[in-house]
């Protein structure tokens, strides 16, 4: 591993492009260029530090939730263009998001659905399960949901109504990751799944993935990264037939983000002020 961006503190999510990492350090959002490694835009965004926000990003927009509320900031020099409070407490904070090109979908605790319209900026609330959705991935005109007691739900975007519904297991699906019609889920049992999502179908699943919590990092070549921070370890997989190709082990905390771009893995750890990298190759 080698340190790729020194920030002099936690980062808590970014998001890679072509010559950019946009990321959230403290208070602030960060845009670093990737080939000099100096910061080239910096703005405060939060009042407060905190380290359970999460972002996600396209080409035109960056998205952020920090506990109730949702932020919409543009993707060029970090203008804000709304801020929404969607819940009040923490049986109404967001726990995961997803985005497409016309509408943010956020997951509240205990199985509701906001969603907003890109356009408009108008917001409806949809109930769809009993059951909190940490992990939301677009799928076309779909939305797979996976829930805290087990399930992976295939919902119809309109109307957020349940179309298919697959049964894993009994603890929360925390992690998604989509590769092409293939679709990998990581069970806080230690159980990793191979899904197609033509038929919504359980192809391949292997137990024992990592000893605690871990997330799908994304692929590379023919194989599935998986990451656990608690565990401090990087797993190797063959991503048709899920078998083990190797693992490797180094100083992680708790949690943190990654993402995969030609020969390299970024990643962030509550251990690691800035952004490491790993040459894959």
């Amino acid at each position: 591993m080698e340190h790729f961006a020194e920030l002099g503190g936690i980062v808590t999510g970014f998001h890679v492009t072509e010559h950019c990492i946009d990321c959230m350090c403290g208070k602030d959002l960060l845009k670093i260029d990737k080939h000099s490694q100096e910061i080239i835009c910096q703005k405060k965004v939060f009042e407060k530090e905190g380290l359970s926000r999460k972002l996600i990003a396209d080409d035109e927009q960056i998205f952020i939730y920090d506990f109730c509320t949702l932020y919409v900031l543009g993707q060029k020099n970090y203008e804000q263009l709304g801020k929404w409070q969607l819940g009040s407490d923490l049986s109404s904070d967001i726990c995961g998001i997803a985005v497409d090109k016309d509408t943010v979908y956020c997951s509240i605790r205990n199985g509701t659905i906001i969603t907003l319209d890109r356009l408009s900026y108008l917001t409806k609330e949809f109930i769809v399960s009993g059951s909190s959705m940490w992990s939301l991935k677009s799928y076309g005109q779909y939305l797979v949901c996976g829930t805290v007691d087990g399930k992976l739900l295939l919902l119809d975007k309109p109307a957020l109504s349940i179309e298919k519904s697959l049964v894993l297991g009994k603890k929360n699906i925390g992690s998604l990751y989509i590769d092409g019609e293939t679709l990998y889920a990581a069970g806080h049992d230690g159980k990793l799944f191979k899904i197609g999502l033509e038929n919504f179908e359980i192809g391949t699943s292997v137990k024992n993935v990592h000893k605690k919590m871990f997330a799908c990092a994304g692929t590379y070549q023919n194989m599935l990264i998986t990451v656990s921070y608690p565990c401090s370890e990087i797993a190797f997989w063959n991503k048709d037939t899920l078998e083990k190709i190797r693992v490797i082990n180094t100083p992680l905390k708790l949690s943190g983000s990654t993402h995969i771009e030609n020969n390299f893995m970024y990643i962030s750890s509550r251990n690691i002020l800035g952004i490491d990298r790993i040459p894959l190759n």
